[in-house]
């Protein structure tokens, strides 16, 4: 069975002191990114060595599906409007999962 979707790694460094608020967001933005039509699903992970990283896994059935999210109205109010003002960096890898193999 072939695979083909958009996988997105984000890598977020909040501010000293800020990662609770970051997480707490981030929980909102996720509730509200999983109802998207083209979401295949949105996980946050806290760094155990570190907990002002946090790493975003999320899946979209493609690059369009996560260029819409990109522009959605929670991603602009709680992503753009909250979060990155707390964050001192931030990365976003993006990847296709093409003929991924299946079991």
């Amino acid at each position: 069975m072939t695979d083909s979707n958009h996988r997105v790694v984000a890598n977020y460094y909040a501010q000293h002191g800020r990662a609770g608020e970051v997480v707490e967001s981030l929980r909102e933005l996720a509730v509200a990114s999983r109802q998207e039509p083209a979401n295949l699903s949105y996980e946050l992970f806290a760094g155990l060595e570190d907990d002002h990283h946090i790493v975003i896994l999320e899946t979209y059935v493609d690059a369009n599906g996560f260029a819409a999210h990109r522009t959605s109205e929670h991603f602009e109010r709680i992503g753009r409007g909250r979060i990155l003002p707390l964050l001192i960096h931030r990365t976003i890898d993006e990847y296709s999962a093409e003929g991924q193999c299946q079991k």
